[in-house]
């Protein structure tokens, strides 16, 4: 880990609530697909978030930033960024980044902006050009929720990934999965021992999503998530 000093290139809104940050940091910055930084606020206030920009460029840094109106923690790295021209960051930090030696097919399974993990990962397979199939299921209360959604339909029709977006609520003519985006899951894969699993979103979720995965024979050494250092 290090800290460096950033420019701050951009801070756009994707939606109303959710930001699209671009970071030059002084210098190149060598990290793995799936692993976060820190937005240091003070010396005593470090803010982690995913990367959400391939390895292959380490002098851009993108992360996506959901900030409702209810999360002053998000909201006040927000205006901390819109207000300066410079950031400092520490990185690189996370144990559940892609696992380059496997051959085992790949199932990202991520609700919000845990997106930004997933993108990062999905990135840096497409710029390896690595011959594995790749699942994504991408959990939200409804369509705007999944806010790069015609970014992973860009994958799948790339064949790149097979995109399952699952949505709670969602319009009468909505003809995909709802519910949640674990138990969508399960409904395609009853037997998960030959996968690996990266999963991204609040704690309850990928505690619940843990215990079901181990059920259907999913071994634990193949589940990727930042969550599961802290539950």
């Amino acid at each position: 880990m290090k800290r460096t000093t950033c420019k701050i290139k951009s801070v756009s809104p994707i939606l109303d609530d959710i930001f699209n940050v671009e970071l030059e940091p002084a210098e190149a910055q060598d990290f793995e697909a799936g692993q976060y930084l820190q937005i240091v606020m003070a010396e005593d206030d470090k803010r982690p978030f995913s990367i959400a920009s391939s390895p292959k460029n380490p002098n851009l840094l993108e992360l996506h930033i959901g900030a409702p109106q209810n999360n002053s923690y998000a909201l006040q790295v927000i205006e901390r960024l819109q207000s300066s021209h410079e950031i400092d960051i520490e990185m690189p930090f996370g144990k559940a980044s892609f696992n380059e030696q496997s051959n085992r097919d790949v199932l990202i399974m991520v609700g919000g902006t845990g997106f930004s993990y997933a993108k990062s990962i999905v990135e840096h397979i497409i710029d390896n050009e690595q011959d594995r199939k790749v699942y994504l299921y991408w959990g939200g209360r409804n369509l705007g929720g999944l806010y790069l959604h015609e970014l992973a339909y860009q994958w799948e029709e790339l064949d790149r990934v097979v995109f399952v977006p699952v949505l709670e609520n969602a319009v009468p003519q909505w003809t995909g999965k709802l519910g949640l985006v674990h138990l969508a899951v399960l409904e395609d894969f009853s037997d998960m021992s030959q996968l690996d699993v990266y999963v991204a979103g609040r704690f309850e979720m990928a505690g619940v999503a843990r215990e079901a995965f181990v059920k259907a024979g999913l071994n634990t050494e193949h589940l990727y998530g930042d969550a599961y250092e802290f539950i």
